[in-house]
């Protein structure tokens, strides 16, 4: 798959402000491979740090834990080292760019420019899937099984499903996987605050 390059990449926050990133996960596809991933906690923004106990259930990610982690412009340095000039996907896409945003506004640094592709609304299209969440996805696709809301996994999981797909509908581009402009669609669309 000649071509197919981006980076997936998944986000967890420490509250419901989308600014409060408390961890990252990347994995990096070229030619339709993962060829390289990372993950990290991070140490949300002091304005919006607080950790709520729901997020604190859904991810396991505690205050001790970001203590000593990186804050968010060394972890969006690391991101951008890491990512370059790629398109990211995120399962949710929505949801992670606007904690990209958000982390960058608390922090006053520049928001990145590289679009974001959304792997929900891929599956929505093409899989027919009455449940479009991560796990559900992966399930259908013969992926097995993950860690989900583990920041890394989600990204692994996410680039492997995109891969998956691309194979199962010979969709060997982003623009094939996403015909029509659909990157700068994100950034319009409404979405509520839960993930996926």
């Amino acid at each position: 798959m000649h071509g197919l390059n981006f980076t997936a990449i998944d986000f967890e926050t420490a509250n419901s402000k989308r600014g409060s990133v408390c961890a990252v996960g990347l994995a990096r596809v070229m030619d339709g491979v993962v060829v390289e991933s990372a993950s990290w906690l991070i140490r949300p923004p002091r304005s919006v740090g607080e950790f709520s106990p729901i997020n604190v259930a859904v991810h396991g990610i505690r205050p001790a834990d970001v203590r000593t982690a990186p804050g968010w412009t060394e972890s969006l340095r690391r991101i951008m080292d890491f990512t370059g000039e790629d398109p990211f996907v995120a399962h949710n896409a929505p949801f992670d760019r606007s904690v990209l945003r958000s982390a960058c506004a608390e922090s006053g640094v520049a928001v990145p420019e590289n679009p974001f592709h959304c792997s929900v609304a891929l599956a929505r299209r093409l899989l027919g899937l009455e449940v479009n969440k991560l796990p559900h996805v992966a399930k259908a696709l013969g992926l097995g099984a993950f860690r989900h809301h583990d920041a890394g996994s989600d990204a692994e999981m996410c680039a492997a499903a995109v891969v998956a797909i691309a194979r199962r509908y010979a969709l060997h581009s982003l623009d094939a996987l996403w015909p029509a402009a659909g990157a700068t669609s994100v950034g319009r669309t409404r979405v509520s605050g839960r993930r996926l």
